[in-house]
């Protein structure tokens, strides 16, 4: 069947809404590009996504909602009526690129913008090494899995490699280790990846002076989450923010960072910033060669391909930035592998992907903040968990998505789902949650 069309009003009547943004572009946006996403990369089906993944976007919508999924040209729409306005989003698939949310082009015209790109074929992911323990239990993540939606933890899946090997893994009746799930910010560190590899290669420098309109900061700044630029991730007393309307009210994420003001001297303090991040994707483009082409090659020529990872997903905005600050699709188990990168000190199966000097002296180093290096999160859990290696370093992405990393311990631990909006609420504890359930793991590995 070519078209799906469903009325969604149902579900707004039924979801317990907690601190959703009544905006409906944003909510709007926000779903058709979720339901666009982890329908085509992600094989979810669009009632799972609806129930597990969107529910409170969704409920948040005032009016009828009416959802058109396109099977054969893969894209998604959402449509409500504001103010007697009918109000449509559109979500577009394109093959080796993902979704793109539409805001001035049509589905043909976003098509057309890579229509003579060259991107490698979509193959399966080279498998990574077992030896399955069977007297590892990670009942633990899944504790909350028969709560209610808004207070569970809702995991959908956990693995874990130990010395190089995968030896523990669980599912959800949904996924498995070749489900490619969505990295949201965890994306950040990827970006901070692939910046390495352009200073090893002579196209960056961390001191090299970038600008953006108005701004000049260095290649450090950004990697340290210190742009200067004023900057609201979450909605500040005044209910003001920057995430949403960069994603959801534009289709220019870098164009919307460079319009804002001045707040601060680059260098002097720490702010965490998805636009922060979506200003390094911009030097990168630049540095490798400055289109989609270029940087798209990077990835997955020069990064992803030496890890066997071939089949992952780079995002990009309708202006053809790439979303470096929360879209990338990997597999569960290739997320492991980015985790073992660290451990390896950049080495990968005898090749060097990315210097050891970068991963240890500006990502896993303190930055302008001490629990934050290069577009990667250091060990801020060691006042709550003492127990916690001190070493430990993790990817963290937009409600539970985990890559934690113990080079003492030779330890990856990979976690995806969607927390609840009550969870969500009180990401600290679920922090605190997930970090505790790492070191069961490790108590039953070292048993």
């Amino acid at each position: 069947m070519k078209q799906t069309n469903f009325l969604l009003g149902s579900i707004a009547s039924v979801v317990l809404l907690s601190g959703c943004k009544s905006d409906p572009n944003v909510l709007l946006g926000y779903s058709a590009n979720q339901l666009c996403s982890r329908h085509f990369i992600s094989d979810e089906s669009i009632e799972f996504i609806k129930q597990r993944v969107i529910p409170e976007a969704l409920g948040a919508v005032s009016g009828e909602l009416y959802l058109d999924v396109d099977e054969v040209s893969k894209q998604v729409s959402i449509t409500t009526q504001v103010d007697g306005v009918t109000l449509t989003r559109t979500s577009v698939f394109r093959e080796g690129l993902g979704c793109t949310l539409l805001h001035e082009l049509t589905p043909e015209q976003l098509r057309a913008q890579t229509a003579d790109l060259e991107l490698p074929a979509q193959l399966p992911s080279t498998p990574v090494e077992k030896a399955l323990r069977h007297d590892v239990t990670l009942d633990s993540f899944f504790a909350t899995n028969h709560k209610d939606y808004t207070w569970s933890d809702n995991t959908f899946a956990v693995a874990v490699m130990y010395k190089g090997e995968l030896v523990a893994q669980q599912y959800d009746a949904f996924h498995d280790g070749d489900s490619r799930m969505l990295s949201w910010s965890m994306a950040k560190t990827l970006t901070g990846l692939m910046t390495g590899l352009l200073v090893d290669q002579g196209k960056l420098t961390l001191e090299q002076p970038l600008r953006f309109g108005e701004h000049v900061m260095t290649v450090k700044n950004l990697i340290n989450m210190s742009s200067g630029v004023k900057w609201a991730e979450t909605p500040d007393i005044h209910g003001y923010e920057d995430l949403a309307p960069m994603w959801y009210h534009t289709g220019d994420s870098v164009n919307y960072v460079t319009q804002l003001p001045k707040a601060y001297q680059p260098g002097s303090k720490f702010e965490y910033a998805t636009g922060t991040t979506q200003l390094l994707s911009r030097a990168l483009m630049d540095a490798s060669g400055g289109g989609i082409q270029s940087l798209n090659t990077l990835y997955q020529k020069h990064f992803f391909a030496p890890l066997g990872i071939n089949n992952a997903i780079a995002e990009f905005d309708e202006a053809g930035n790439l979303r470096g600050g929360a879209r990338m699709f990997l597999s569960v188990h290739d997320w492991l592998k980015i985790g073992q990168l660290f451990i390896n000190n950049g080495r990968w199966q005898g090749a060097q992907i990315v210097s050891e000097a970068w991963l240890k002296e500006v990502m896993m180093s303190n930055g302008v903040d001490k629990h934050y290096g290069g577009q990667l999160w250091l060990n801020d859990m060691s006042f709550w968990l003492p127990r916690l290696p001190k070493d430990t370093v993790s990817l963290r992405g937009h409600r539970g998505q985990y890559v934690v990393i113990i080079p003492s311990k030779q330890l990856v631990v990979v976690r995806f789902g969607a927390y609840g909006a009550a969870v969500n609420q009180h990401i600290g504890l679920a922090n605190k949650r997930l970090f505790k359930s790492v070191l069961n793991v490790i108590e039953q590995l070292e048993k």
